[in-house]
Order: C-alpha cells, then structure tokens, then sequence
C-alpha cells in the first residue's frame, strides 16, 4: 500500500529531473528562443516601418516620373503590334458595360494612397479597356470625358518579360508626324509596367468636340480620321496603332518570341483638375 502512495511523487520527481537536465528545452532538445527585450523589438519595428514608408515613397514618385521619349520614325518588322479602338459610348454600341480589372483598382488605391501620405494629391479617372478581335484594346468614352480638364493621359499595360529585354513603345500616328512617343517603363521583376503619353489624343477629342483642352492637337489624329468624321455627333471610331519594340543590347529581338505578351487587358489613366 505504502508503495502505491509513492507512484505519484516518483512520477513527479522523474518529470522534474528530465526538465532540470534539459534546460528547459521543449520536445525534441530545442531550446526555446530568449525573450528579446523591447528595446530590440521596437528598434527592429521601427526599421521595418521605415523601409515600407520608403517603399511607399518611391512608388509614389513612379506616378510623377519624367517621360521618356522614343524618336524611332519607323517601327522595325519585328515589333509587336496592339490596335487601340477609341469608341463613344452611346446607344448603338453593344456590350457597353466595362467592370475595371484588378490592375486598375490597384492604380488608383495607390494614387490616393499616396494623397492620404500627403506625397501627391491628384483627381484621376480610370478607363477600363476590353478585348476585340485580334489584339484590337476597345477602350469607350462617355461624354463627361469632354468636358474634363485633362492634364495628364496614361495608357497602362503591363507585359511579361521574363528575359528582361528593353521594350520601347511607337504610336505610329506620332511617327508619320516626326514626333516622338513618350513613355514611362518600371520594371517589377518579370513584370513591366509600361504608360504611354496619350494627353495629345484626348487633347485633340475635346478640341473637336468643342470641349476643355484647346490648343493644336489634331496633328497625330489626322493620319486616322478626318476632322468632319470626328465632328460628326456618332463620329464612330478612332483608331490608334501602337508597336512595340524588342531589342537585347542594343540589337533588335522579336518580342514573342522573347516572352513579351500582356499580362492584363490596358486602361486608361485621365489626371484632371
């Protein structure tokens, strides 16, 4: 009977040895990691907060980056093509209904993200563009577009590239005019993020619609459309003619065949006042 008493104590005794021998290690003879004073802690939060402010800062800068400009009067053959199809939105158009895709959403968080950081403050309207045929973008347009003071025109794409080549973006309607095509391109990983100028488009819309903008911006729209077309109520559809170039140090490369190819349907990016 005396011996049955001492079961629990033996038990407890031996479970107390083995702990005392380990160290106070858990199962499997790790030792269990020393709490870090506060110090520490804070220092490490602290350095952790000023690397994501300072990511956040240079994204920010990405949407008021200077442009770049590609001279090239004529596109080589191995360019790849992409059509964009400028459409009002009106009764006769079938489909009209564009929803905005992730990358859109995500552009215009970050722009007033960046607003509420106090870094930039600007109105933006995105333009969500939708597939044709072939590598036709429709891109379509209501009436409020006219009648916005527009100060800056964006068309996005985003590419794979897997082989980080240089791409280099050509309107064609600018190169037949001797005019340059500007452009910004961010490199994110596999990812380029490309946005072409199209302030002169929208520019010369309004013109003819008798909207804000004014000025000379009809020299690139020309070569697609007549001016009577575009002052007709229903002026149809504009069309645009973007290449886009491959080259690796220099010498020319096909894009396909490097891996270049769009990742998302492009938008459109309206800053107004």
């Amino acid at each position: 009977m005396a011996l049955t008493h001492l079961h629990p104590w033996i038990a407890f005794l031996l479970v107390s040895v083995i702990i005392s021998h380990a160290g106070g290690r858990p199962a499997g003879g790790r030792r269990a990691p020393a709490p870090q004073p506060a110090s520490s802690t804070r220092t490490r939060t602290t350095r952790e907060s000023r690397g994501a402010a300072e990511a956040r800062r240079e994204r920010c800068a990405e949407l008021t980056a200077s442009w770049q400009e590609n001279s090239y009067g004529n596109p080589r053959d191995n360019s790849t093509a992409v059509r964009l199809v400028v459409r009002p939105l009106g009764a006769g158009i079938s489909r009209g209904l564009v929803f905005p895709e992730r990358p859109l959403f995500t552009f215009v968080r970050r722009v007033y993200r960046c607003c509420q950081d106090g870094l930039d403050c600007r109105s933006v309207k995105g333009l969500q563009g939708r597939f044709g045929r072939g590598s036709d973008v429709e891109l379509l347009l209501t009436k409020e577009i006219f009648s916005l003071s527009i100060r800056r025109a964006e068309l996005h794409l985003q590419l794979t590239n897997p082989q980080q080549i240089d791409v280099r973006p050509s309107l064609l309607s600018m190169a037949k005019s001797n005019l340059p095509t500007r452009f910004i391109s961010k490199s994110h990983g596999t990812i380029l993020e490309l946005r072409v100028d199209l302030l002169f488009l929208f520019r010369g819309l309004q013109e003819v619609a008798g909207g804000p903008g004014g000025g000379h911006h009809l020299y690139a729209l020309s070569s697609a459309r007549g001016k009577s077309d575009l002052r007709d109520e229903a002026w149809g559809e504009l069309e645009l003619a973007l290449a886009l170039g491959c080259s690796r140090a220099g010498v020319a490369v096909r894009c396909e065949s490097s891996g270049v190819g769009l990742v998302h349907t492009p938008f459109v990016a309206l800053y107004y006042r």
